[in-house]
């Protein structure tokens, strides 16, 4: 398996190296940075309960109405030595909403100190799609799809997102910072690598989106940390 790497500083010039020789890779420990109060995610859960740690959330228009994407944000402190995460991850989230259904879009980005920022990785889910099955470990979710279970309104449940697999190193004063939204901004940096109209179908409805991160509802995302030695990553 191979990554992109800075070759030297907080530049888009990359070089590509080996890391790793088998997948999954087998030096990884999954580790949760949870959602908490005023965008931040911290390796610590929330230790309060609902009636104190208020839900974040949002209102999204249908896009017939509006050019607006409606995201919500959460960021780590910057690391202070490499950090190198490789393999799959998920995203457990704690939601309600006020329809049916919904879609969950994640995207998992690095931001550097000077404001530029590259996606790592993302995953997706339509509400209506959150059953798992057998195959589920932690850190690699996987959904059947094979029927659509409409929402109760109003109810709170646990979404997962299974996160694609991604080879990354953090560098020092590097965050994470993950966006959640229900569909693709219309226009960003990613999304002018796509080929046209490549997005996930919107909902078509308006909806509203409570994200719970509580001591009852550890809403987090759940990353592959290695444990290599730094003479192992050479």
């Amino acid at each position: 398996m191979n990554r992109s790497t800075p070759a030297s500083s907080d530049t888009d010039l990359f070089a590509r190296e080996w890391v790793t020789d088998q997948w999954p890779p087998k030096d990884v420990e999954y580790r949760s940075l949870y959602l908490r109060p005023r965008g931040k995610l911290s390796t610590d859960p929330e230790p309060m309960a609902a009636r104190y740690a208020a839900p974040d959330g949002f209102y999204q228009a249908p896009l017939t109405v509006t050019d607006k994407v409606e995201i919500l944000k959460w960021e780590t402190a910057p690391f202070e030595e490499p950090t190198e995460l490789i393999g799959t991850g998920a995203a457990h989230l704690f939601a309600e909403i006020d329809q049916t259904d919904s879609n969950f879009i994640l995207r998992l980005w690095d931001y550097a100190p000077n404001g530029s920022r590259q996606l790592i990785t993302s995953g997706y889910l339509e509400a209506s799609h959150r059953e798992l099955d057998e195959r589920t470990t932690e850190g690699n979710p996987h959904h059947p799809h094979t029927r659509a279970v409409p929402v109760e309104p109003g109810t709170i449940e646990e979404y997962v997102l299974r996160l694609y697999p991604f080879v990354a190193t953090f560098r020092p004063g590097h965050r994470v910072v993950v966006e959640l939204s229900n569909t693709e901004p219309l226009a960003d940096e990613h999304n002018a690598l796509l080929p046209p109209d490549a997005f996930h179908l919107p909902v078509g409805r308006p909806v509203i989106h409570k994200i719970y991160r509580d001591a009852a509802h550890p809403s987090r995302v759940v990353l592959p940390f290695t444990t290599r030695t730094s003479e192992e990553k050479v």
